[in-house]
């Protein structure tokens, strides 16, 4: 084990030791005395508390060329869904990352207005997927948030062919909280804003975003030239910067153990998601290759309007994008310019 995972280590066990008890939640669930918190971390024993602080933060600070923890069988790639919730609750953000066994890391943005094929419900948009599984979860007594999430990652997978191994979810009004534990979270504009729908109101430039200004730039969709997909770049944007900042935050960690305390509040991850599995798995190679699903012309479906997508066209894109890379050839050059969205 190197110095830095060691550190992260002892972040994370800090933060187990907090862990909420997954028996007692489930017997509130069962005598109905309690009612579980929307969007809360349902603690399956003590690893899976800190789940997304160590699939996220240990990959990024661990000795790349560090064999796989006590000499077992090589590691092999995962597939994972996140989203981001809004009060609906539905999918703001959706994102599927793929991480190669070298550590790469591929990501593919699905806009939540995209119209598709639910698997047993039909057409719809992407995020009605969540919501309509949510609600019928949720009348017949069972667990909405995991319900909604299995739903969409069903969708995500029937449309792009890529299985998802794991899924994650938070609600998007924790962005800001997420954006103080990591210290602020760098961005760049390549206008200055003022929405008074979002309350986004920033500069022109690189700026550091902190609580409800990285929620109103994580929001707004007004005012900018392409509407939700432009909102879908900002998200990735956020990501790059707040992937940087846990990169940064390797050598301390105190600041490791109040993002875990933030995390544990606030993501919600499938129970079969072992962290120490992800943990042996994810050693980053180089930055994160983001991208969109291809999509049509907007259409109008009955129910309002949405975004096409050929679904041909999207799995043949997505099951290249999420490909791992032959870990014999040279990754690309990392693109160049300012790296500035809308």
């Amino acid at each position: 084990m190197t110095e830095q995972e060691a550190l992260i280590r002892e972040a994370v066990a800090a933060e187990a030791d907090q862990a909420v008890d997954h028996r007692e939640v489930l017997a509130g669930l069962r005598t109905g005395r309690a009612r579980r918190r929307p969007f809360a971390l349902i603690a399956v024993g003590a690893l899976t508390a800190v789940a997304a602080v160590v699939a996220v933060a240990v990959p990024l600070v661990v000795d790349r060329s560090a064999p796989p923890a006590g000499g077992g069988p090589a590691p092999v790639g995962r597939t994972v869904l996140l989203m981001g919730l809004d009060d609906g609750p539905r999918p703001d953000a959706v994102v599927v990352a793929r991480i190669s066994p070298g550590g790469a890391v591929s990501a593919l943005s699905l806009p939540r207005d995209t119209w598709v094929d639910i698997p047993g419900v039909g057409p719809g948009r992407l995020n009605s997927a969540y919501s309509r599984a949510y609600e019928a979860a949720g009348t017949a007594g069972q667990d909405a948030d995991q319900a909604g999430a299995e739903a969409v990652a069903r969708t995500v997978a029937q449309l792009t062919g890529v299985p998802v191994d794991h899924h994650a979810t938070v609600p998007m009004s924790a962005f800001g909280e997420l954006a103080d534990a990591l210290g602020g979270v760098e961005v760049c504009l390549r206008a200055p804003v003022s929405d008074p729908f979002s309350g986004a109101d920033l500069p022109a430039g690189r700026t550091t975003l902190r609580g409800e200004p990285a929620l109103a730039f994580l929001r707004q969709r007004h005012q900018l030239p392409h509407g939700d997909l432009d909102r879908v770049l900002r998200h990735q944007a956020f990501l790059t910067g707040a992937l940087s900042r846990v990169a940064a935050l390797a050598d301390d960690p105190a600041a490791l153990a109040d993002l875990a305390a933030v995390v544990r509040r606030t993501v919600r991850t499938d129970p079969g998601w072992d962290p120490l599995e992800v943990a042996a798995l994810l050693r980053p190679a180089g930055p994160t290759r983001s991208a969109v699903i291809p999509l049509g012309d907007q259409i109008d479906t009955g129910q309002g309007m949405a975004l096409s997508a050929d679904p041909a066209a999207v799995r043949a894109f997505a099951t290249g994008h999420l490909a791992d890379p032959d870990p014999n050839t040279p990754p690309p050059p990392t693109p160049t310019g300012d790296n500035c969205v809308n």
